[in-house]
């Protein structure tokens, strides 16, 4: 079935709720994507995935066929998991990033060397402010566009620019002062 999301909603609302199901299909694991980086919880997660997919459903006649409907669901998952997180004030978890390291001959070092750049990447993004760490989560692991961020957050334009550059300037002075201390660290190791 190749039909497109406004079809499918269309049809939902003519009557036939059963073909909202391919919508849960379709969105599931970006859904349970994002609500697993703010609660690093997979029940948690598996939870605020199906609220998500309630609320829609009984939103559905809100929705805008003018926007795209990945937007909008996009849209109803930020904002619940940000209000469960002003209620719980739930610590965020790491942004699983899709790093490759593409050495076949990986050392016990080199493996180590990895996972601590990997980690240290994490922690970064994880000590942004939760406005800039929202877009960096947005844009390079759900790959979406400034224009649908823009929708998503109900942000200009100018703003989702400006504060996705502010987190990367962050994240380069963060990981640039590991890098010096870690340099530091091999000076004076092999000086002794």
């Amino acid at each position: 079935m190749n039909e497109s999301d406004k079809e499918i909603v269309d049809k939902c609302l003519e009557g036939n709720g059963h073909l909202y199901e391919i919508l849960v299909t379709r969105y599931q694991k970006k859904i349970y994507n994002i609500a697993y980086r703010f609660t690093g919880s997979k029940e948690d997660a598996l939870d605020i995935t199906q609220e998500v997919f309630i609320k829609a459903y009984n939103s559905l006649r809100k929705y805008d066929p003018n926007y795209k409907f990945s937007s909008w669901i996009l849209k109803i998952t930020t904002n619940y998991c940000l209000d469960i997180k002003k209620k719980k004030r739930v610590e965020t978890v790491e942004l699983n990033l899709d790093l490759q390291n593409n050495d076949t001959t990986v050392s016990a070092e080199n493996s180590y060397i990895y996972k601590e750049n990997q980690k240290a990447i994490y922690d970064a993004i994880n000590a942004l402010p939760e406005k800039y760490r929202i877009i960096i989560i947005l844009y390079h692991n759900q790959n979406q566009s400034y224009n649908e961020i823009s929708k998503v957050l109900n942000l200009p334009l100018t703003k989702v620019k400006n504060r996705l550059y502010r987190a990367r300037l962050m994240l380069k002075e963060e990981l640039e002062g590991i890098r010096r201390e870690e340099s530091e660290w091999i000076v004076k190791k092999l000086q002794y």
